[in-house]
Order: structure tokens, then sequence, then C-alpha cells
């Protein structure tokens, strides 16, 4: 009599030593091993994927068979050899089924024992969020929302393991019950190919353009790795400021310059922008600073470094609030500010007493030394806050007599701390236009910082003298590091070119008349080097207004640089709180040669703010809790957040 069939054979198809399941799509891993025709790890994906069981009436025929067909699910043929093995097959009870399905187990687990040597390929149980559900999450629906996933990842600063987060299996449980959950691996592979999609997009930018501009720092993160980040800026065709952030890259020699130098110079190479970098912005460090001169870059201009106008500018603010007077108030009001910061019961009566006076919930603010303007915020806020803190601290049910005696702020503090404030808020004001989400070129810094010292630091007759010594140190300090003192031997500066081609400060105003016309002359000489084969002459259709288009007239360029320059100064200026870049946008294929020029110096940022923006997103990923991650994975993810927009 021929040998009964397997049942599990109505589900699957055999091609020598490998089984497959017709159920699963082509999408899954649906080979098995089947070597001479076992069927061991078809029943377990049956039963475990699919729920399907042997039927009674497949039992039933098996066990009427008897001696003749022992019936063994695991395995048609046993050759194990064994006596023992035999005897149990062969007194097989033909009316009992419970006694064959146990002899079946039994015969299973022998040859599992038997064959342990033999490798074979098991599929894994992928977990599932939700029970059995009748909804279908197919291969292209589970891949969409991996990918989704990546990008949530990325945008929302999230660890890898939030994929397979107990929180996260719950709500897709919800959201789609039979989604598989993507492994911490696989994970890390979609956010590597996201990263290498976003290169791909920045490159093409880079390329497009005649001329970048970055930006770099230093840092060390929680787990002592060190890093530098590089930010390149550009103007696009379209004549819209854009960032990138392009490496967040470990540094594990010393911060010498030479070492700086070459890791940038790797950073430049890596994204092919090494012959169109212009100029690197840099804090006021010397050790960056002088790495930036040892880079080749390929600005025309002789005094090509440009450092960080903010960084400068808190520098010059620092010296100035070390006079005593101002130091003793800092002090005693970053006391005060601490008391309320640690003492939970002086904090809620705060919070009582701003409300019955009307006043909003407004917690103080501690100056940090490394935070811009930090000083200014914490004044602030205690002057608007002078009447609740003082209720408090003479509250003797909230504060002791001993420390309201030690914190107390006198009368003719609190007018000094008033005095103070109005001296800071104008630095304040501009460290803050300086650096802007929004694109602050350097072109606004020399034009700021002189109306700045013109309106808020003039002396006045009523000034008291730690006011006036404030005024002379802040005017000094600022003209000494932003070298405003020139004179006829004086070179002409990145920041002034930069500003003349700004139409808002074209007229240069704020420069002495032997300055302007140097830096005019400088203009043309620059303009006059520009080889007529690496100026892109093939421009955007020019813009017509309405008249242009009936006249049939357009605006057309000059091909005389000597005119295009002179025509350009003749124009009137444009208001100071207008975008230059949608000026120049409608001008260039008016000043054809002078815009490329435009474009170059326009794309200087006033400081390098951008790359700090970019380690306070990394001291958002590298936390005490993920202290461990990999430098390459910090990289990506910070490279990935920072890029955000290129996500989407």
């Amino acid at each position: 009599m021929a040998k009964r069939k397997s049942w599990v054979w109505d589900y699957a198809k055999r091609e020598g030593d490998r089984a497959f399941c017709d159920l699963c799509d082509d999408k899954s891993n649906n080979e098995y091993s089947c070597v001479g025709g076992t069927t061991g790890s078809l029943i377990r994906h049956l039963q475990n994927f699919h729920g399907i069981k042997p039927s009674e009436d497949s039992i039933r025929k098996r066990s009427q068979l008897g001696s003749n067909h022992p019936y063994n699910d695991t395995q048609e043929v046993i050759r194990s050899g064994s006596s023992e093995h035999e005897n149990n097959t062969t007194s097989i009870n033909q009316d009992d089924d419970t006694n064959l399905v146990n002899n079946a187990n039994t015969s299973s687990s022998r040859l599992e024992n038997n064959e342990e040597s033999k490798s074979r390929k098991r599929r894994r149980i992928s977990k599932k969020c939700g029970s059995n559900s009748d909804r279908e999450c197919n291969y292209e629906k589970t891949e969409q929302i991996h990918q989704a996933l990546a990008i949530l990842i990325a945008m929302n600063q999230l660890p890898l393991s939030f994929c397979s987060s107990p929180g996260f299996c719950q709500f897709m449980a919800v959201v789609e019950p039979n989604y598989k959950i993507c492994r911490d691996q696989a994970m890390k592979k979609r956010l590597h190919a996201l990263k290498s999609n976003v290169e791909d997009k920045i490159k093409n930018e880079l390329q497009n353009v005649k001329s970048v501009v970055c930006t770099t720092d230093g840092w060390s993160s929680i787990a002592q790795n060190s890093y530098i980040s590089l930010t390149a800026h550009i103007i696009d065709n379209q004549w819209s400021p854009k960032s990138f952030t392009l490496a967040t890259q470990e540094m594990t020699e010393r911060h010498t310059a030479v070492n700086l130098a070459e890791n940038l110079t790797c950073i430049f190479e890596n994204w092919e922008i090494n012959g169109k970098v212009s100029t690197v912005i840099t804090d006021n460090a010397k050790n960056i600073v002088n790495a930036v001169k040892l880079l080749n870059i390929t600005i025309d201009n002789e005094n090509m470094d440009v450092t960080c106008a903010a960084h400068s500018l808190q520098l010059a603010i620092n010296v100035a609030i070390k006079q005593e007077i101002f130091s003793d108030i800092i002090k005693q009001c970053s006391a005060v500010v601490g008391h309320f910061k640690h003492s939970n019961v002086a904090k809620q009566s705060l919070f009582n007493k701003q409300e019955q006076l009307g006043l909003l919930h407004q917690s103080l603010v501690q100056c940090c030394k490394t935070r811009w303007n930090s000083v200014y915020l914490m004044l602030d806020r205690l002057l608007k806050n002078r009447s609740p803190v003082s209720n408090v601290l003479e509250d003797r049910t909230v504060t002791s007599f001993y420390i309201a005696q030690k914190l107390e702020i006198t009368e003719s503090q609190w007018i000094k701390i008033e005095n103070l404030i109005s001296l800071l808020k104008p630095l304040y004001v501009v460290t803050n236009l300086f650096c802007s989400e929004n694109h602050s070129p350097a072109s606004m810094v020399i034009p700021l910082l002189s109306k700045l010292l013109d309106c808020h630091f003039k002396h006045k007759a009523a000034d008291d003298q730690y006011i006036t010594d404030f005024k002379n140190t802040i005017i000094f300090e600022i003209k000494e590091r932003f070298k405003f003192e020139r004179n006829e031997t004086s070179s002409v500066s990145v920041r002034q070119i930069a500003s003349f081609l700004d139409p808002r400060y074209k007229d240069l105003e704020f420069e002495p008349n032997f300055m302007r016309d140097k830096i005019r002359m400088a203009v043309e000489d620059l303009l006059e080097r520009f080889d007529e084969q690496e100026i892109n002459l093939e421009q955007i259709p020019p813009v017509q207004s309405d008249l242009e288009y009936l006249y049939g007239n357009t605006i057309t360029a000059d091909d005389n640089l000597t005119n295009q320059l002179q025509i350009y100064i003749a124009e009137p200026p444009l208001r100071f709180d207008q975008n230059p870049y949608e000026w120049w946008k409608l001008r260039e294929n008016k000043y054809s040669t002078l815009a490329v020029l435009a474009k170059q110096y326009l794309a200087i940022p006033a400081t390098s703010v951008s790359s700090e923006r970019c380690f306070s997103t990394a001291g958002n990923i590298v936390t005490s809790k993920r202290s461990c991650l990999l430098t390459k994975n910090v990289n990506m993810l910070t490279f990935l957040f920072q890029n955000k927009k290129l996500l989407v």
C-alpha cells in the first residue's frame, strides 16, 4: 500500500530538500528545510503563523492505517535505526487518538535529538503589535511605516530603541495591529540611507553655486568625546540664503591649529567644496583663528579672517561688567535667584505673590558665564518682579531673618540695577539681530555697531561716574575688537566690502570719506580680477514689469564694469528693514558682474551661531542615558536633525 501523504503538503510544495509555504506572500521568508521529507518546520510554521492544525479526519485516517503506516507529523519515515523507536511505532492503539498524537510527539523529539548536529534554517517569529486581526498590513504599508518612523526619530531626536519600545508597540497596536516591529539594527540602516539621501540633496545644492561660506566650532560631549562641526552657507540662484550642517565629526587629536586645519580640509574634500570655500567664520579662540589662516581659501581679499561678531561683542560686555560696582550687584542678584531656585517654599510663595499683584507667573532667571546676555535677562526678570520678591523675603513664615538680611537688595542697588539694564538692553538687541534664525549677513555688523555707539552710548551730563565708565569701556572695546580706528594705511576688511554690496548700507555713511573711496576702489579691483570665463553669463530670464512687457523692453546689463559700479552707487539706498536679497534678485541682470560679487559676500553670516546651535542639538542627543552612542551615530543623528527641512 502506498504511503499516506502528510496533511502539511496541502499548504506547501516541495522542491528537493526545501519546502515553500503557499500561504505566505513572495515578500516573506517562506522557505523551510525538509531533508528526507521532514515536515516539523512546516508544522510549527502553519500552527504559529496561520493557526492551522491537522483535522480530526486526517488523524482518524492515519489511525486506521495501523502498523503498516506509522503516523509521524514531523517525519514520514524515521531513520533513527533504534529498536525502541520501532517498537513504539508498531504498538500504536488504532482506537486511541491520544496515544497516536503522543507517539508522534515522542518521535519528533527523538528526531531533533538525532539531528542536533545538522544546521537547519528556521524562521524567526516577528514581533507584532496587536493580536489576531483581520486588518492586513502588507509589505508596502509596513515599509511606509518604517520610513515614517525613521523620519520621526531623526526630527524628534529620539533614541533608536524607540521603534521597539513597549509604549510604541502599544500605540501601533491601536493604529495598525498587524504591523511588524522594526528592529534597532534595521532602523539604523534606514537612518543611514536617509542620511545618504540628504547628503545627495546638499551636494546638488553646493554644486550649483560658485562660492560657499562656512562656520565652524568645537565641542566636548558628556562622554568627553571631542567634536568639530562645519556648517555651509550659500545663496542659491533665486537669491535665497540657505544653510546646511555638513559634519559633526569626532576629533581625537589635540586641538592645535595644524590638526584643526587638516580636519577642516578633510571635510571640504569629502563634500567636494575645497575650491569653493571663500570664508570660514570662527570664534575668537587663537587655535581656530590660526587654523583658518592655514587653509587654502579662494577669496580675493587679503584680509579674509572673519570672527563671530556676537562672540566679540560678548567679550566686550564681559570686560565692562567687571567693574566692582557691577560685579557686586550681579553677585547679589545671583544669590537671590539661587535662593528661589533651591527653595520650593520660596518659589511657590513667589507665584502666590505674583498672582495677588496681578502679574504673570514667571520664574527667575539665573545668569551663566557661558550664556550670552544671561546677566541682562537675570536683572530684567528680577526688576520686573521686584515687589513679589521683596514681599517673599519680608515674610518671616517663608524666609528667616538671617537669610532675608543676607539677600536684601537696598534701594540704591535697585537704582543701579535699573541703570545697568538700560545699558545692557541695546547690546542685547544687537546680539539677537546678529544671531537671528534668518540669515544675518556680515554686512550689517559695522553699520549696526556704529548706530549702537552713536545713539545709545553717547555721554550725558547727568550720567553717574559708573555709567560713564561703563560707556567708555564699551566704546573702547568695540572699536578695538572691530577695528573702528582707521587711517590712510588701513586695509579694507571683508565686512566693509559686504556692507558696500548690501543695498541698505551701500552709501557707507558710517565710514570716513577717505575710507569710502578706498572701499569702492577695492570693489572695483575685485571686479577686474574676475575672468570672463569664471562669470556665469547665463542668467535667469529678466523680470519684466507690465509696462516693459507692453513696450517690449527689458532691463539689459551694462558690460562696462565701471559703468555698472557707478550706476549702482547712484541707486537710492534700500530702507534698513527691507530685504537686500529681493533687491538683488530684481536687479541681477542689470548688474550682472557686480551681482556675482554680491552673492559671494552677502552669503557671509555675521556670527558662527549656526555651528553652536549644532552642538546644542548634539547635547540633546548625547545625554547621560545615551552617553555611549558611537560617534558616527552622533554625527548621523545630528546631521539629520539639523537638515530636517530636507527630510520632507
